[in-house]
């Protein structure tokens, strides 16, 4: 039996405000499209016998009519080739309140498509094998619920568990994402066939059977190491093949030590560093103690034309401090600047200031290029 395994599509996505001349749509939106379909083209070619989505199809509870259009355009062609397609939701997908509707009972009028979205476990029989499936939960009363259920029945020969979650006791596998729920290690029973699982980005083998697939796009630097795509997986001599996607390239440059250069040599350094590297790609680069003048002196434009071929510069600046620990200048900095600062002040863990530090600088960034 052959099962393809993906999640974390995340479709409706999109960021940096750099739009496609001719759609006009987003172009991170685009990217999660393109590599949806590029999935669901390689399913259809291969026929799988199962195929397995396990989690946030979307990127927000309430997508997008582009998002929905083409989450039912690309899954009706999986519905019209009879491969057996089971959905489950992720913590993106799944309202607060049991009360509230979910775009995924839209998938039920599909055949050969299963969607599970009620956040409690449901147990599915699809030909041979029995699909044992924990969508994000509305509580961790009912998660704990599910878990108890979790039993392989032995009247099928195939058992499978799917399951969008972090997993307690190995803190690879965690996000520390708001609403993330976890599962302990010892739910991941060695007497399922295949476990395949969903929320955490990167491709992790938990144990000899379990498996996280990766997400099939990077959504932040966190991810600029990671392998993106998604599992092929043959049961009957068990082997797990990682599938890459056209995923878009990120990249963070060494940092550039700007104390004892002047605002002309830092970009002189920053142009070379980048310079045949930059081309659709989205980077980060850091100025270490770099002074506040020298920064102040920078000159914009240049820095626009060496960026001229990225999708979206990030640029991080560490100050330049004094004997007593102060930043080498007296001057308010600028907007960016001045919330960086105001973020050191708080006690934020640095996997969070990072990310908000990260989202802050974005809007930020945004203001002033629609202001420019």
């Amino acid at each position: 039996m052959k099962i393809v395994h993906f999640s974390d599509t995340h479709l409706g996505y999109s960021d940096y405000s750099r739009f496609d001349s001719e759609s006009a749509i987003n172009k991170r939106e685009n990217d999660v499209y393109g590599v949806f379909k590029e999935i669901v083209d390689y399913i259809i070619k291969t026929k799988p016998d199962l195929v397995i989505h396990a989690g946030d199809l979307f990127d927000s509870i309430r997508p997008s009519n582009r998002a929905i259009s083409v989450a039912l355009e690309q899954i009706s062609r999986l519905s019209k080739e009879h491969i057996p397609t089971v959905i489950i939701a992720g913590n993106h997908s799944t309202p607060r309140q049991k009360s509230a509707d979910t775009i995924f009972k839209i998938l039920q009028y599909f055949p050969d498509v299963y969607p599970v979205f009620g956040g409690k476990y449901e147990k599915l029989k699809i030909g041979e094998c029995a699909i044992h499936a924990i969508p994000h939960s509305y509580s961790d009363e009912d998660l704990q619920e599910s878990i108890k259920k979790l039993k392989v029945d032995k009247s099928f020969k195939y058992n499978v568990m799917v399951a969008h979650t972090a997993i307690r006791g190995v803190d690879e596998a965690s996000w520390g994402e708001f609403k993330e729920q976890t599962i302990p290690a010892s739910a991941l029973k060695s007497n399922f066939d295949y476990i395949a699982l969903g929320h955490y980005h990167k491709f992790l083998k938990i144990k000899d059977n379990a498996y996280y697939c990766s997400s099939p796009e990077r959504f932040s630097f966190n991810e600029v190491k990671d392998k993106k795509g998604f599992l092929e997986v043959t049961l009957s001599d068990f082997s797990v093949k990682h599938i890459p996607t056209n995923a878009r390239d990120m990249k963070v440059f060494e940092p550039i030590d700007c104390e004892k250069l002047s605002a002309s040599e830092v970009l002189d350094k920053l142009e070379t560093m980048v310079s045949g590297n930059t081309d659709g790609k989205i980077i980060k680069v850091i100025f270490d103690n770099i002074p506040r003048h020298v920064h102040s002196s920078l000159d914009l434009e240049k820095i626009r034309q060496i960026m001229s071929g990225i999708l979206h510069y990030e640029p991080v600046y560490n100050w330049k401090f004094d004997e007593n620990n102060n930043i080498s200048s007296s001057q308010i900095g600028s907007i960016n600047e001045e919330f960086e600062n105001y973020l050191q002040k708080l006690e934020l863990e640095l996997k969070e200031l990072e990310e908000i530090k990260t989202l802050g600088n974005e809007y930020l960034s945004r203001v002033i290029e629609e202001d420019a």
